[in-house]
């Protein structure tokens, strides 16, 4: 009995822990293939900003390159808290996710898991080589081969937890049982937070049955494989908390797509049931692994072309479900063609919110940085690269459309404005650059377990704190063009400078004293320039609400220390 017992211990150590290195590949390769997009993923989604068609091919192609519909989704959540993004085309972005990621099912289903260890071996050594391609590619095998590794493990518990008579009985109730088998998949999905992860079991599972071990059939596996479908909206929704209305629309319509998907092959279970059989028969093996991955993609694609026709009424719905209870946090005309030719005086005004809206988004990012230069947070990191995105979508669609109403024709004192505007958008995107470069600074040196010191820490609290109030100050000043609040701001830029002069030098001086240690990650002095950098954008911005003409001196004659390396 004991032995027994250590045996049923031993397999489910195994199931965990080729669980737990299957998730990690592919979360590893997903990161890798992110890297390798690099800003590639930025234009991807900008090309989905016609209609919900597009969105939806731009859903499948990124979900394929980053391999996660959780990560598309919650990209695309983030960019329409921003209001960088519609409804509809957030929609169209849902649809093509949930067709991209069946991708992965594929994947698992080849018969090439047999090389997982090859992948892993020649992806290990490709990310020991410096060059970025080459390195990246490597992330990506190496997930990959973990990806297949974690399966064969999983597999090695599963065998002979399977031929057990609990888990006969257990598979014989899911077959039977729908509506256990729905609720099993969506609450192992919504555990994992991955729905590749729930039905590469499962395909696992499914096809022990070709060893001659009787685990779950089709009509056990298509009810949990459509409550996985559910379990994977829970990324949705908790990318939504604490966003717009907009984004809590979207996780809404994401929710309903799926329950809908669930509850129309639930309903045609059986004759549904019976075309998988045949299709695995004529053009399958039996018990094949790919059985699942076929079934996986029809009902995503089936759903995606039936509720294409109905994304006004999902629109709808989510409008029900969630009221209206804050304003958009970027109007509708915003960048509408037709405002300008009507009227450019009055399109030159609503550009203006639009970069008081950009504002917001770095005053967002400021904190983001702020907390991680603290306190280690991975979630944070995601936040700041977001908001660095956001900012750079700013920068792009203001720009042209500012272009657009130059080119209208204005009147002088709007010709003039609207330089100020350009120039201001520009120092935000700047602002945006040095945050990210902060970001960098500090990601770097915990990478290196290279902590603040105590008069370090006081130091740059005290700098994060006038700055803060500094960026406040000029995002109400530039709103109400309000000079005196304006002049106070170049007043806190001199202290700004005086401060980093200052923190600077007692940090050569703990130096000198032993009293920190040099290391590679010892970047305190560039973040302390950074920072600096960061109140110069700012004196750019109030000094065009307090001379109209203003030239920023930086243009004329740059200070030495001013200078721009990132440029």
């Amino acid at each position: 009995m004991t032995i027994g017992l250590a045996g049923i211990a031993n397999n489910i150590m195994f199931v965990f822990g080729g669980l737990a290195l299957f998730l990690f590949g592919i979360n590893f390769m997903s990161d890798s293939l992110k890297q390798a997009a690099g800003n590639k993923l930025k234009s991807i989604i900008e090309k989905s900003t016609n209609t919900p068609l597009k969105g939806i091919l731009v859903g499948i192609v990124l979900t394929i390159l980053i391999q996660s519909s959780s990560g598309t989704t919650a990209l695309m959540i983030g960019l329409l808290r921003a209001g960088l993004m519609t409804l509809p085309q957030s929609v169209g972005i849902i649809m093509g996710a949930n067709i991209g990621t069946t991708v992965t099912a594929f994947i698992i289903g080849l018969p090439i898991a047999k090389f997982g260890y090859v992948f892993l071996g020649f992806g290990v050594i490709m990310t020991f080589i410096g060059k970025k391609k080459i390195h990246h590619f490597g992330g990506v095998l190496a997930g990959l081969g973990m990806l297949f590794v974690g399966l064969d493990v999983m597999g090695s518990g599963l065998k002979p937890l399977a031929a057990t008579p609990e888990a006969e009985q257990m598979f014989a109730v899911f077959s039977q049982n729908w509506f256990l088998g729905t609720i099993f998949g969506t609450v192992f999905t919504a555990v994992v937070q991955s729905s590749s992860a729930a039905i590469g079991v499962l395909e696992k599972l499914y096809a022990l049955n070709a060893e001659g071990i009787d685990t779950i059939t089709l009509s056990g596996a298509i009810p949990i494989l459509l409550g996985a479908n559910i379990g994977t909206t829970i990324t949705a929704f908790l990318a939504s908390l604490g966003g717009n209305t907009e984004s809590k629309r979207a996780a809404f319509i994401h929710v309903l797509f799926n329950v809908l998907m669930t509850v129309v092959f639930l309903i045609i279970l059986i004759p549904y049931r019976h075309f998988i059989i045949w299709f695995e028969l004529t053009f399958l093996e039996r018990f094949s692994m790919l059985s699942i991955a076929f079934a996986h993609a029809f009902q995503n694609i089936v759903m995606t072309i039936i509720l294409y026709f109905f994304i006004k009424q999902m629109i709808q719905a989510s409008k029900i479900v969630v009221k209206d209870k804050e304003k958009k946090h970027i109007p509708d005309d915003m960048f509408d063609d037709k405002l300008i030719e009507e009227s450019p005086s009055l399109a030159l005004e609503v550009a203006k919110r639009g970069i008081l809206a950009m504002g917001a988004v770095i005053k967002e990012y400021f904190d983001i940085v702020r907390s991680y230069s603290f306190k280690e947070d991975e979630k944070l990191i995601e936040e700041g690269y977001m908001h660095e995105a956001i900012t750079d979508t700013y920068d792009m669609k203001l720009h042209d459309y500012l272009i657009k109403i130059s080119m209208a024709g204005l009147e002088k004192a709007d010709s003039a404005k609207l330089s100020r505007d350009l120039d201001t958008i520009k120092d935000f995107e700047r602002i945006g650059d040095h945050l990210t470069n902060v970001l960098e600074f500090f990601k770097e040196r915990y990478s290196e377990n290279q902590l603040l010191s105590d008069e370090g820490t006081k130091d740059l609290i005290q700098m994060y704190a006038v700055l803060g109030e500094m960026l406040s100050d000029t995002l109400e000043s530039f709103k109400n063009q309000d000079v005196e609040l304006a002049k106070k701001v170049v007043q806190t830029e001199d202290l700004i400078d005086e401060m980093e002069e200052r923190f600077r030098y007692r940090y050569i001086e703990r130096l000198k004293n032993l009293e920190v240690v040099f290391v590679r990650a010892a970047n305190y002095p560039d973040i302390l320039a950074n920072l600096e950098r960061i109140g110069d954008h700012l004196m750019n911005v109030v000094s065009s609400v307090i001379e109209p003409m203003y030239v920023p001196q930086s243009v004329i004659v740059p200070k030495p220390h001013e200078l721009d390396k990132d440029v």
